[in-house]
């Protein structure tokens, strides 16, 4: 996640009066709450880790640690209902901390001795069928209004082998949220005495932030630097893009091993640009030869914890903002990263204008096909997603994707759990445009371009790998175009037009190229 630039001076977040009635939300949470509203029930903005615990745990004092954590922190305690006037704006209610606390439940997994069987050793079950059991947890919807927005379950799988599964809503919880539960998760486990609530909480930062103008010098940067650039990625797909987005998504995992990443990580110290930099730019390029386009819009995830008195808090505080990367193909990789690195801390000196304020300025006309401005993420951290410890327990970190894409594809980078210096990547990507080969075959190559380029970072990009075939060309185009056009008239300009759009038709085995 890509820090904040800290203003200088920032103003003071003051805390709101607790008698006064429901918190607004921030801005992000406004936003995220209505495109739930578009695909309720489903597990598209879930954020779950699943823990491999081997020792001899106790139960009953891991789920009082889990209670302690979620009465120090309101947001884990917040529901959302949806408002009932104009412009509907969600209603946020924060739970009683005294109160009994559904949320602190914790046991063991139904179902877990069936599926486990006699004949599987523990580890392997907590390896295969735990695992299973935890992305079917994963992909359990939150009720927004109901609550809670935190889950923790248990898997047994023998004395010594347990896998704890958190799963919390994006819209109370971020990725350094997750590493704040399980450190305080940790201290409560070991009976260290607690802590004080926070001097603030998310409904403080939420207020402030909506209370802040938009800055329009901001504002016109953003005018400015997108103008004319392309909102939509227009990637090759294995089926035809529907009039809807559907929610619903595939997850490919894949280890870029040690001998790959040491060579670029080296590569950006040589550059002097951070490893996010060169990675970003890696995954750009990837994209820019896909869509054949030297233009790409990446959404990165940019964190609002600013000043030391959030660092503690947990809550949505992370915005995504696009990142131009202008990927012509007669540029060095090496000048490319450079690019991005400045590009990156220019929008990071305008970070205030939210998504939602972009999408409407730059791209007001929606089409419900894809995602607005942007359609493909990325992240990238050195760590793994969180390093959670319990005392006297081996503890190792797995992360967990939903089974839901928020765009196209959302590239996850991650260092590994396991250590030797490899990284996991987790490739999100839209099952009603991919096939699960097609993500695999993505992921490979990605990989050979970024060996490629970290090997000869001053030759030009056009110098790459090649991504043929990583999406196949249709056996059958007729039967995968979207909306086939009629064939063009018969007409005095046949001769020419007709053998251009015939030759088009072949080229990118499509059967909807029509004159236009």
């Amino acid at each position: 996640m890509i820090e904040r630039i800290t203003a200088a001076g920032p103003d003071h977040i003051p805390a709101l009066d607790r008698t006064a009635g429901p918190p607004p939300v921030s801005s992000a949470q406004r936003a995220l709450y209505l495109a739930e509203l578009l695909h309720p029930g489903t597990p598209m903005y879930n954020i779950t880790v699943a823990v491999r615990l081997e020792g001899s745990l106790d139960v009953p004092r891991l789920r009082n640690a889990v209670a302690r954590v979620v009465a120090r922190h309101d947001a884990l305690r917040t529901t959302f209902v949806r408002g009932t006037t104009p412009p509907f704006e969600p209603v946020q209610r924060i739970g009683d901390p005294d109160a009994e606390l559904p949320v602190a439940g914790l046991g063991a997994g139904s179902g877990a001795g069936s599926d486990a069987g006699g004949a599987v050793d523990a580890v392997d079950a907590v390896d295969a069928v735990a695992l299973r059991l935890a992305q079917r947890w994963a992909d359990e919807p939150f009720d927004l209004e109901r609550g809670p927005l935190l889950r923790t379950r248990l898997f047994v799988a023998g004395p010594q082998h347990h896998l704890l599964v958190v799963t919390m809503h994006q819209l109370i919880s971020d990725g350094p949220s997750l590493q704040v539960f399980f450190d305080e998760l940790a201290e409560g486990y070991a009976g260290a005495p607690e802590r004080a609530a926070p001097a603030l909480r998310f409904a403080d930062y939420a207020a402030w932030q909506r209370a802040r103008p938009v800055d329009a010098d901001q504002l016109g940067w953003w005018r400015t630097r997108l103008a004319g650039v392309p909102t939509v990625l227009r990637l090759p797909t294995d089926r035809p893009r529907p009039a809807v987005a559907g929610p619903h998504g595939g997850n490919h995992r894949h280890t870029l091993r040690a001998a790959v990443m040491r060579p670029a990580l080296r590569l950006a110290q040589h550059l002097r640009v951070t490893p996010f930099v060169l990675m970003l730019t890696a995954y750009a390029t990837f994209l820019s030869q896909l869509a054949g386009t030297r233009d790409v819009l990446v959404g990165v995830p940019v964190s609002a914890r600013d000043r030391p008195e959030l660092e503690s808090v947990i809550g949505f505080f992370v915005t995504t903002l696009p990142v131009l990367v202008e990927a012509h193909h007669d540029r060095s990789f090496a000048d490319l990263c450079r690019s991005v690195q400045s590009e990156l801390l220019d929008v990071l000196t305008c970070r205030d204008v939210t998504m939602e304020q972009l999408a409407q300025e730059l791209a007001p006309e929606r089409d419900p096909g894809h995602a607005p401005l942007v359609q493909a993420f990325f992240s990238f951290e050195q760590e793994p997603i969180v390093s959670p410890r319990l005392a006297g327990l081996r503890a190792t970190a797995i992360d967990v994707p939903p089974s839901g894409a928020k765009v196209d594809l959302d590239m996850m980078i991650f260092g590994s759990a396991e250590g030797a210096d490899d990284f996991d990547l987790t490739l999100t990507y839209r099952a009603d445009l991919f096939e699960a080969a097609t993500a695999s075959r993505m992921a490979a190559h990605f990989e050979r371009l970024l060996v490629a380029a970290a090997a000869q970072p001053s030759a030009p990009i056009r110098s790459l790998p090649s991504p043929a075939e990583v999406v196949p060309r249709p056996r059958n185009p007729a039967a995968t175009a979207a909306a086939p056009r009629p064939a063009p008239t018969t007409s005095a300009r046949v001769g020419m037009e007709q053998n251009l759009v015939e030759i088009w038709r072949e080229v990118l085995g499509r059967d909807d190229i029509g004159l236009d």
